[in-house]
């Protein structure tokens, strides 16, 4: 079977856009308004086992608001979250035995007004 790598971005994104009270994009344009979610970066690693093809992957997100405080920031995340942690998400090549929502951070960006916020998603597929 091939490569999950894509089927699995076009999912993720297809979840979240479908879940999250704000857009999403693989790669913003410039000057996009906030609130958004941007799908940043991937890692995957090896992680066969005798019989089975499997990769571990990270997923990178980036959650950016203009809002006062933490609050949108963290509520974005909170919906990521509920949109994936431990959900089934189907893919057309391949298989997700497992996605977890790993890291969430906040912070104020050196502007003082606009707050970023990380998600690290830990998902293992198959082949």
């Amino acid at each position: 079977m091939a490569d999950p790598s894509f089927a699995l971005q076009v999912a993720l994104f297809a979840r979240l856009e479908s879940e999250l009270s704000c857009p999403v994009f693989d790669g913003a344009p410039m000057n996009e308004a906030k609130p958004y979610v941007s799908i940043d970066s991937e890692i995957s690693t090896n992680a066969d086992t005798l019989s089975k093809r499997r990769d571990l992957r990270f997923f990178y997100l980036s959650v950016w608001s203009d809002f006062r405080g933490q609050e949108e920031i963290k509520r974005l995340m909170s919906e990521i979250d509920t949109a994936l942690h431990e959900r089934p998400l189907p893919l057309d090549t391949g298989r997700v035995i497992s996605i977890r929502v790993d890291r969430k951070q906040a912070q104020r960006e050196p502007d003082g007004e606009t707050y970023q916020g990380s998600v690290t998603l830990r998902i293992l597929t198959e082949h």
